[in-house]
């Protein structure tokens, strides 16, 4: 490489420091902001709803310096001896500087990735056991619970674009991809979807045992119902069948309104989002991959 000279992937790389604390600050801020919102439906007092709000807004310093830590030496690991051999070029550069230029870039972009997963997680841990103190569950009016998928939203779609993007200009400028390349991707998405779905577990399940509640309600109803139609019948009192046949519809509608409402703390566009952003970039470069294959 010409002295002077930037690879694209340097030019990527060095972007990917302003990028991740900007994701961290921003995630701090959606998840403060989705505890906001579901504040009033919440059981804690004023007082351990600061607290709450606190968590969500600092990092113990000890673990978040482990993780730090952990994500620079993953990076050495990840640079030296999986993209080095792949890649001879992007670390021996001109000289011994540009080489310390290089490894310190290094270094800082999986520092701050470390950081930014344990944050991540955290942050979902924290929300994950905020729901259970959720007072009363509404499954008609789910809106206040769709704001932490908000949330997890933010947090999935901004590591995915960090990841496959560097994936997709790695694989533009490498003729073969090694296969630790991918684990390591697709390790990285893993822990992505972890962060969306870890804090909407609980709730689901809380929205999971509502739902189920009221099917029994409604089944014991027309349970109740059922046996009045019978009995209207043998009895041979006419007048009553009709008035109970309409409560016999009644409970069927509402039985098939509960039966259609959703237990996933999500708008369907939320998902739909999330399914894009990783499922389209994976079959792009499979068409790329296959096609390249073909014509060469």
């Amino acid at each position: 490489m010409a002295v002077g000279q930037f690879l694209p992937l340097q030019i990527l790389a060095a972007g990917y420091i302003p990028w991740g604390l900007l994701l961290i600050r921003y995630l701090i801020r959606a998840a403060q902001e989705a505890l906001d919102t579901i504040h009033p439906i919440l059981g804690p007092s004023e007082t351990e709803y600061k607290k709450l709000r606190y968590q969500l807004s600092v990092a113990p310093a000890l673990p978040t310096l482990i993780a730090t830590l952990t994500g620079a030496g993953f990076g050495i690991f990840y640079w030296l001896v999986i993209m080095q051999p792949a890649h001879p070029f992007i670390l021996w550069g001109s000289s011994s500087l540009s080489l310390a230029i290089d490894i310190g870039v290094a270094l800082l972009i999986w520092a701050i990735l470390g950081a930014l997963f344990f944050i991540a997680l955290r942050q979902s841990r924290i929300l994950q056991q905020i729901y259970p103190r959720i007072e009363q569950i509404n499954l008609m009016l789910p809106q206040p619970l769709y704001a932490l998928s908000n949330y997890t939203l933010v947090a999935a779609v901004g590591g995915t674009l960090t990841n496959y993007v560097w994936f997709v200009l790695v694989s533009l400028t490498i003729t073969h991809i090694d296969s630790a390349i991918i684990a390591v991707s697709l390790g990285l998405e893993a822990m992505i979807v972890v962060v969306f779905v870890l804090p909407l577990w609980s709730i689901h399940i809380l929205l999971l045992e509502e739902k189920h509640r009221l099917q029994g309600l409604l089944n014991e109803r027309l349970r109740k119902i059922t046996i009045d139609l019978h009995q209207s019948i043998d009895e041979g009192m006419l007048e009553r069948i009709d008035p109970v046949q309409k409560a016999l519809s009644s409970i069927q509608i509402q039985q098939a309104v509960l039966d259609r409402a959703s237990t996933w703390p999500w708008q369907p566009e939320t998902f739909r989002i999330l399914s894009t952003a990783i499922v389209a970039p994976l079959l792009i470069w499979l068409v790329q991959r296959i096609l390249s294959r073909l014509f060469t």
